[in-house]
Parts: C-alpha cells; structure tokens; sequence
C-alpha cells in the first residue's frame, strides 16, 4: 500500500442521513493518536457556532470505509453519551479545532490515523513548500466508499500565531481537513536550500480553517449606501498548524479526560 492511499484513510467524513435514508456530507475530519488514544479532528466551527458557542453537532454522524467495502458510520450523539466524553477546544476561542475520543473495531473498520511521530513541528515550516491535503469535496457525486479528493498548495504565508496560508483552494466541505507536506528533494537549512534526503514528506502539517474571501461592494449611485456585496474565493486558505492540537493535548481539560477515558 502506498503511503497516499494510507493517509486517505485517516480522513473521515462528517455529515447526517436524511429522512430517505440518504448520506449528506457537510465536513471533513480524521482520526489521530495520543497517547494510545484514538481522537477524531475537525475545525471547530463544525462543531460550535464560533461566536455564540451554540454546539453545532447534533445528529451529526462520522461516516469511513468498512472492510466490507462499505461505508460505516457512527453516531456523535451516541459517542459522547457511551463514552461519557466531549470536544476538547484550544483555551483560546477563536483557534479553529476540535478533537473528540473515537472508538474502532480494527476487523471491521478500514482506517487509519495520523500518530504523534507524523507531526511536524511548527519551527520547520517555511513558505514555498509544497502541500497536500485531502478533502470531502462538495460537487463530486456520492461514492460507494469514502474518497478524499486530494489536492496541492504551496505555504505562502507563516503568521507569528503558528497559523499559515497556502496557496491552495477550499470550499465549504473542506474544512477540517488534515494537510500535509509534499515530499521535496530540497529544503531549507538556516539560510541555505539544500537539496538531499528529505526527512519531511508527508509529515502533518495542519488542520484547514477556511478560504481568505476578497469582498467588493457595490455602492448605490443615489444614496451612497451600499447595496450589493460581491465575494469570491482568493485561492488562500488558513491552516492551523499541528501546534495548536498539540497545545490542546498538552491542556489540563484534555489530560483528564485522557485519564477518565483509560480509567472507564
């Protein structure tokens, strides 16, 4: 198995099931470990309304490949309440991530996930390298099996936050979705690029937020007000590095429940 096709199965798709029996996905998540612990990421405005707090994920349904060939789904309702669990966010309430204790049955689920040692630490991001990520796309038809699609970008821009923008679209769908670095024969070593064995390929890198917007507004000629705003996509998407799930990991609300979890 080739290591793409492996990290496609740590993502996940996040969505509920209509009335008719139909999947409707709405989001992207994937499976980490911590501590021998496995947890589900997304961003946090799938799961809480990020200005009011309001939670945002009941009925929502974690849907993956089964062994089967079939896709496999697990409710987050019935998660919290079996495992007597919650979201642990960053103590900062704009960060936009979420993780969630997740259970599997290894004979019949067929994922993967994302372990401590891929994590790629914030100190060796630069702008102008290559990333990937892998996504729910809105648009594409339904499948018999989760498929991310996967797409390219490049770091275009690393905020003293330990946030960045790539050069990469998304769209609504798209959000918590894992990026990850493109293998490259080059890197940058203090203030040089130097070609040679790359040590950082397909380490993770973050977590998608949103797409930067370019707004225009259309100003009404006889009262001067506006009337129309006119948005599109810029093609820049924010990525919340790994720090931020780390920092998470290392909080104390998140430690006790690791501990409560073990214990139950």
């Amino acid at each position: 198995m080739t290591i793409i096709r492996l990290l496609e199965k740590t993502v996940v798709f996040l969505g509920r099931t209509s009335e008719s029996g139909r999947r409707q996905f709405e989001a992207t998540g994937f499976l980490i470990s911590v501590n021998d612990i496995l947890h589900l990421a997304t961003a946090k405005h799938v799961i809480f309304n990020m200005e009011t707090g309001e939670p945002l994920d009941k009925g929502l349904q974690v849907f993956f490949n089964l062994k089967s060939r079939k896709i496999g789904s697990r409710s987050v309702d019935k998660l919290k309440k079996e495992l007597d669990v919650k979201w642990i966010v960053h103590e900062k309430p704009e960060v936009d991530v979420a993780v969630l204790p997740f259970t599997l049955i290894p004979s019949k689920e067929d994922v993967a996930v994302v372990d401590d040692e891929m994590f790629l630490p914030h100190s060796k991001l630069s702008e102008l390298y290559d990333v990937f990520y892998l996504s729910y796309q809105p648009g594409l038809e339904e499948r018999r099996k989760i498929s991310p699609v996967v797409r390219g970008g490049q770091i275009s821009l690393i905020d003293p936050d330990k946030t960045f923008y790539m050069d990469g679209f998304a769209f609504p769908g798209n959000s918590g979705s894992p990026v990850f670095l493109k293998p490259s024969r080059w890197r940058f070593k203090g203030e040089n690029a130097v070609l040679g064995r790359d040590e950082l390929g397909f380490k993770f890198a973050g977590i998608i937020g949103e797409y930067l917007p370019y707004q225009e507004i259309a100003i009404s000629a006889q009262t001067g007000r506006p009337r129309v705003v006119f948005e599109e996509n810029t093609g820049l998407s924010k990525v919340w590095s790994g720090a931020f799930i780390q920092e998470i990991i290392k909080s104390k609300e998140f430690q006790q429940q690791c501990r409560k979890f073990k214990e139950a």
